[in-house]
């Protein structure tokens, strides 16, 4: 047994170090698992395994992924919830090895997935100190598992758990890195690339597309008066304002230190400045100043209409959109005269 552990032992960590140079980069977790399920027959032989996640809502376990379980049968697996053995198994974060189970049992039926067996492992998968599904595995024809095994799978279960958590943050930080935290829009650097995705689509499909460029005028001298904690509560005010007026798939972003660029897909010139007006109003009418003085927002605006001013730069478009900015301060006036 002692030369059998210290032949495992080896082959464990260089399995493991494949894997985690496989998962380093992995920015969703379908990917780090076709990794570890692609790879774990060749260190671990078995006749079958699958990874089964519970809902997070509504406690529905469903197989994420499998080998050598037929798709159809991991498409309309679905359970309520674990069963007991498993439910075991996930709450007290310890795999369980089920040896020559009576397949006329209930737990052999509760847990047996597509195929019959000789012997299975669940191994939880745990995120958080908190047990999310668990890791099924099972070998026929006689063949059983040892207890070096059990740990195997049990090591791969909290691997998998350790990276759904590496996952998760990622996406969260990414998510955050992407707005701007002092008002709640998004940040100028995530708005170039969702507005170039907007435009190719939209000469894909022959729309319109509308850029807005405002500024709230009052916020330097909240700035200069109040300082920078209320101006940017001015700010988030503002968006929470637009928001209010504007569709789910129209982008808008914090542009500068009092600017906010806003993208309209689908909309008229027509649509466009009755929307437009209808955020200046209610934002000068709704935005709480401070000594009771009314917010104004100065707005700049161009329609991109047929598919050749969509191929433009997107250098000469901001630089356009700044130009009817600076016409409408010029002239104190909502529209730019570039909007018919």
């Amino acid at each position: 047994m002692e030369k059998q552990d210290v032949m495992n032992t080896p082959t464990l960590c260089k399995w493991l170090v494949h894997v985690l140079k496989e998962t380093n980069t992995a920015l969703s977790i379908e990917e780090p698992l076709h990794s570890i399920m692609d790879s774990i027959k060749q260190h671990f032989p078995c006749q079958s395994v699958a990874v089964l996640l519970i809902d997070n809502n509504t406690k529905e376990l469903r197989i994420k992924i499998a080998r050598q379980i037929s798709y159809t049968f991991a498409k309309e697996y679905h359970r309520n919830g674990p069963s007991p053995t498993a439910e075991r198994a996930i709450l007290e974060q310890r795999a369980l090895l089920l040896n020559n189970l009576d397949p006329r049992s209930e737990t052999y039926n509760d847990i047996k997935l597509e195929h019959d067996f000789t012997s299975a492992v669940l191994a939880p998968i745990v995120t958080d100190q908190r047990g999310i599904g668990y890791i099924f595995c099972d070998r026929g024809n006689g063949e059983t598992f040892s207890e070096d095994d059990l740990l195997h799978l049990e090591v791969v279960g909290y691997l998998i758990g350790n990276l759904i958590t590496k996952i998760e943050l990622t996406k969260v930080t990414r998510h955050l890195s992407q707005i701007d935290e002092d008002s709640g829009a998004l940040h100028h650097k995530a708005f170039v690339p969702a507005f170039s995705t907007e435009l190719e689509r939209a000469g894909i499909h022959n729309y319109p597309v509308t850029l807005s460029l405002m500024t709230v005028d009052a916020f330097r001298k909240y700035v200069d008066t109040y300082g920078i904690v209320q101006a940017h509560a001015l700010l988030t005010e503002v968006v929470a304002i637009i928001r209010k007026h504007i569709r789910d798939m129209d982008i808008l972003a914090r542009f500068g230190a009092d600017e906010f660029i806003l993208c309209f897909s689908g909309m008229t010139g027509a649509e466009t400045k009755a929307k437009l007006k209808e955020i200046h109003e209610d934002v000068a009418r709704n935005a709480v100043g401070q000594g009771g003085a009314t917010i104004n927002l100065t707005i700049g605006t161009i329609a991109l209409e047929d598919p050749c001013a969509m191929k433009r730069r997107l250098q000469d478009i901001f630089t356009d959109l700044g130009t009817s900015l600076a016409d409408a301060k010029g002239h104190n006036r909502l529209e730019a005269k570039d909007l018919p």
